[in-house]
């Protein structure tokens, strides 16, 4: 994916950048002002000037292509320049006219909660827009730009509003509310009266992880981004003078309105949440404060020439030392076998590199040459001079091989410095995310743990479906998915084989249902397929398919269905999706548990050579089918069949004319009784015509009518 991010040289690009990269997307930023080498180094970016004038920027943006654009301008992390935010709503205008022209464009615009100014106690996406400051004002301008162009122009478009940003580096000179406190703070605040309000800090990160749900997923034109953790003002001040060892001389007043803003739409559609709370960086000791520093104005090229300067003159000196021992010992019997202008080249090349040891070799050959009173000029053959051309032959041999090969294994040294530089900056990357990591989960373990939907609830719900009665696990999973997934279209169906109607078991309302008793799917090829090989089944609901199709599996074969009729789109999302997969798995390990429990104990629930079930079997299923006619998920209704045979004849006569959901059995007065499943007093006629064509006579009973679930 091509994204372009137009913004500034802050520490949310460098975030936005990086997460970008290591999802694989192709990332362009737009800036006044790019990054440094070192950085760009690790963003792996592309960079382009944001203030290109003409129509050089909007051939940028075409020549680009991009799916989708995030813009957030160059004040977006606190700018007190009234002029820089007009000259990003300009840049935002040219923007949308190149994106008005392109299809399959993704716009996301960086907002600011600032535009619900201070007349929203309680704001939400509904709320309306009402800044009280020029920076509102502003991002609210901007916010009816796109809005314009998404009603006349199409742009698929969406609107994030963020609270206040913040990141682990404060630095004096910059606009955010944390840079603003340590520089409050640092300067005393003596004399000061400032209103302890409620602050809802964001780190970058978190905002980061919020555009890229939105880009992903996102469907809502406006999304409120806050963070979970409230702070004071005053707290907040604590926490930097702290911090930086200062006494804090600020006097606070009560705020007269707290101001929240609600983001729960993006946590509840997109299962959006920050991780990071501003206090317990402040604990951790993970927030820093830089203070601007007055550099010493020297350019590299004097530095250069000065260090050259400095390693000639410690050459020279040199020089003259080896160069008095040459003079001084030339006399001596022992010190005058020495070759000191040797051991002098050779010094100089293993400690100043190639120039300096070139110029120490002309330095040793003059040396030489006026000790044997001669020059280069008067030496013009080989054969009358060979011992001084020798010797002058020998500096240059040591002193150039000497010389190339210490640079080189310096060269190799510093190459392995940078390599030990670069693992050590990747091992505290590694480190760095190893500890978020360990932050996320700790954060959700904790939020699992207190939340009302944690493990009370996650207890419950396999407490319900953990049970040894197949047609129990089947009423409980549709209040189970009901309330998971928000709907109340949820039923049931038994499989039968390759036979293509399926038979209701359940069903919460007639809604949930479609239209009847059976379901013939010979009209639904994919929701077969997806049955017989036991995967989930996302329909679509334009063409009148169910919105989810859920299989059970037991033994390699679907046993049963999971209707959900209708979904709401705020349980479409990939969280609910892997939600039902998960459940899916769960009902078939209960399931399975179930039915191999029914046939283990055939036995004593079946008469022998039969399938008509015992008085006490018998009993529980009709307390279960009055309790799902109690809840209004199915009909019922218990017959007696008048039959003077045997018991095993009577169930091998009328076995084929009753359906899989009905079950056979014996009462304690010793009749024969059949359960009919989802079949009403008022449905009943046509069995009973059907039946005594047969020659066999049923009649309505109430014989369980007066049964409780003490005596089942």
């Amino acid at each position: 994916m091509k994204v372009i991010y137009i913004g500034t040289k802050d520490q949310l690009a460098e975030a936005f950048i990086e997460r970008m990269n290591k999802e694989g997307n192709e990332v362009y930023f737009l800036s006044d002002v790019p990054f440094p080498g070192k950085v760009a180094d690790v963003l792996k970016h592309r960079y382009y000037k944001s203030s290109l004038e003409g129509g050089r920027f909007e051939g940028v943006l075409r020549s680009i292509a991009p799916d989708c654009v995030v813009y957030a301008g160059r004040g977006y992390m606190g700018c007190a320049d009234t002029d820089a935010l007009e000259a990003d709503i300009a840049l935002l205008a040219k923007t949308l006219r190149v994106l008005a022209g392109q299809e399959g464009v993704r716009l996301i615009l960086l907002s600011s909660v600032s535009v619900y100014g201070d007349a929203a106690v309680h704001a939400d996406e509904q709320s309306a827009v009402m800044p009280t400051d020029e920076t509102g004002i502003c991002y609210m301008r901007e916010e009816q730009l796109v809005e314009i162009y998404r009603q006349q122009q199409g742009i698929d478009a969406a609107i994030l509003r963020a609270s206040w940003l913040y990141a682990e580096k404060a630095q004096e000179g910059l606009h955010d509310f944390l840079s603003e406190a340590f520089a409050r703070v640092g300067e005393g605040g003596e004399g000061a009266t400032l209103s302890d309000a409620l602050l809802y800090p964001l780190h970058v990160a978190d905002l980061v992880d919020a555009v890229k749900r939105v880009m992903d997923y996102g469907r809502q034109p406006v999304y409120n981004v806050t963070g979970c953790f409230e702070l004071s003002r005053q707290r907040l001040y604590e926490l930097v003078s702290g911090q930086l060892g200062v006494e804090l001389r600020i006097s606070w007043s009560e705020a007269e309105k707290q101001q929240s803003v609600d983001s729960s739409l993006i946590k509840k559609e997109l299962e959006w949440t920050d991780f990071r709370k501003l206090e317990d960086l402040f604990l951790r000791g993970e927030i820093t404060y830089e203070k601007k520093r007055e550099k010493a104005k020297i350019g590299k090229t004097n530095r250069k020439a000065g260090s050259v300067v400095r390693r000639t003159l410690e050459n020279i000196v040199v020089f003259a030392a080896f160069g008095a021992l040459y003079v001084l010992c030339s006399s001596h019997s022992l010190f005058s076998q020495i070759d000191w202008m040797t051991i002098y080249v050779i010094l100089i090349s293993l400690f100043m590199g190639i120039r300096q040891s070139s110029f120490a070799v002309v330095l040793a050959s003059a040396a030489y040459l006026t000790k044997q009173d001669l020059s280069i000029l008067e030496m013009t053959n080989f054969y009358s001079y060979a011992g001084s051309v020798l010797e002058i032959m020998q500096y240059v041999f040591f002193g150039l091989s000497v010389s190339y090969v210490t640079d080189i294994l310096r060269e190799e040294l510093r190459d392995l410095r940078r390599e030990l530089s670069l693992l050590g900056q990747e091992h505290e990357e590694l480190k760095k995310i190893n500890e978020e990591n360990v932050l996320i989960k700790n954060e959700y373990e904790e939020r699992l743990l207190d939340s009302k939907s944690g493990f009370p609830k996650l207890y419950n719900t396999v407490s319900r479906l953990m049970v040894l009665q197949p047609d129990r696990i089947f009423m409980e999973i549709i209040q189970v998915i009901a309330e998971m997934v928000h709907t109340d279209t949820v039923a049931v169906y038994r499989v039968n084989g390759d036979n293509p109607y399926l038979r209701l078991i359940n069903a919460l309302n007639e809604r949930s249902t479609e239209g009847g008793k059976t379901w013939n799917i010979t009209a639904f090829a994919r929701i077969r397929d997806a049955l017989e090989n036991g995967e989930l089944y996302q329909g679509d609901i334009w063409n009148g398919e169910p919105a989810v199709v859920l299989p059970i599996i037991y033994q390699e074969r679907c046993v049963a269905a999971i209707m959900i009729r209708e979904l709401p789109y705020s349980s479409q999302s990939l969280y609910y999706v892997n939600l039902l997969k998960t459940l899916s798995l769960l009902l078939r390990e209960s399931v399975g548990r179930a039915l191999d429990y029914e046939e283990l104990s055939r036995e004593e629930r079946y008469i022998e050579g039969t399938d008509i079930l015992k008085p006490d079997a018998f009993c529980r299923n009709v307390l279960l089918a009055k309790e799902k006619a109690q809840k209004h998920m199915a009909e019922y209704c218990v017959m007696e069949i008048v039959y003077t045979g045997d018991f095993g004849e009577c169930y091998k006569e009328l076995a084929s004319k009753l359906r899989t959901t009905d079950y056979f059995g014996a009462g304690q007065d010793g009749k024969i009784y059949v359960l009919l499943n989802n079949t009403g007093t008022q449905d009943i006629e046509y069995l009973k015509e059907r039946l005594t064509s047969d020659r066999v006579e049923v009649r309505l009973t109430t014989a369980f009518d007066e049964m409780d679930d003490a005596k089942g």
